[in-house]
């Protein structure tokens, strides 16, 4: 696989999914998140002292060693098939460089983020899973890997709020902004929403999302001219089902009622390409999550 992946447009609520074996299971990963694809060698893997559920120990990638996570206990899947050479899938979001082990790999599909169904609550815990597609008539889980790492490394999903930057709302008028955040994750979306709450910003609306995320914001300010929208700010996750934060900051940013809504893509999927679609579709600035303190600099910014 081309350490790039596929390259999307910006803007077409597209993604790219690898489709892989855990046993003889079919989960999806983003695409997006795989850096990526190595056979694996268990000489290559050092034991941790202590045990870390799901963590397998450390695995030497290009002269460093980052964590090997094992897909199989963590979705508590017995192995039962046997195979010849398991396959190591590395990561790079959140920045952080993580490796994760499977029995095997399909290949990789084109669809689009509508496709893909998010859990109704009704149906239990899913929090391993976004949601799911159907592919050549095979019903596929799309992994949450963000949702994995915060259970193992917590530290690399949501940052505290630094004691400097609560004390600095005595200077701040921050509940002058009104805040819409788009996020699917529930777990990212409490986070968020709590540490903004912490630092003393009051108006917070937040959708699972771009698409309900753009109706309320059509509804509330779509055919009204000439308003002063400096006080509203988008916070956008990127990748969502129905609808992705680069298709959900287009639409901002080609009504011209919306455009003036200053818009921050705040996402694990950060990196030199991914700045280059966001300044493409004219978004304001973008962040890599966890970077909590980073983004209420930017708020900050514009309380002033």
């Amino acid at each position: 696989m081309n350490e790039q992946g596929i390259l999307l447009e910006s803007g077409t609520n597209e993604l790219e999914i690898l489709v892989l074996l855990v046993n003889d299971q079919l989960f999806g990963m983003n695409v997006a998140k795989v850096q990526s694809i190595q056979q694996f060698d268990s000489e290559l893997v050092t034991k941790l002292p202590t045990k870390m559920p799901g963590v397998s120990g450390m695995f030497l990638y290009r002269s460093k060693t980052i964590p090997l996570m094992d897909l199989a206990q963590i979705l508590e899947i017995e192995i039962t098939q046997e195979v010849e050479r398991e396959i190591i899938v590395v990561t790079e979001f959140n920045n952080s460089v993580n490796s994760f082990k499977v029995q095997g790999i399909k290949r990789i599909y084109r669809l689009s983020w509508n496709e893909l169904e998010p859990f109704d609550e009704t149906f239990g815990n899913n929090d391993y899973f976004i949601g799911s597609v159907n592919i050549e008539n095979s019903q596929i889980l799309i992994i949450d890997l963000e949702h994995i790492l915060s259970k193992i490394f917590p530290d690399l999903i949501i940052e505290d709020v630094s004691e400097s930057v609560i004390q600095k709302q005595e200077t701040v008028t921050r509940d002058q902004l009104e805040i819409i955040f788009a996020d699917d994750s529930p777990t990212i979306r409490k986070g968020i929403s709590k540490a903004l709450k912490i630092a003393g910003f009051k108006d917070i609306s937040d959708f699972e999302n771009g698409e309900v995320a753009l109706k309320y914001i059509l509804k509330k300010y779509g055919d009204k001219k000439e308003q002063d929208l400096h006080n509203v700010v988008l916070i956008s996750d990127i990748e969502m089902p129905r609808m992705d934060g680069l298709t959900l900051c287009k639409n901002i940013k080609q009504n011209q009622n919306l455009k003036n809504i200053y818009t921050i893509m705040f996402s694990s999927l950060i990196n030199k390409q991914m700045i280059a679609k966001c300044e493409n579709l004219k978004a304001d600035t973008c962040i890599s999550k966890p970077e909590t303190n980073k983004l209420i600099d930017l708020l900050d910014a514009r309380c002033q």
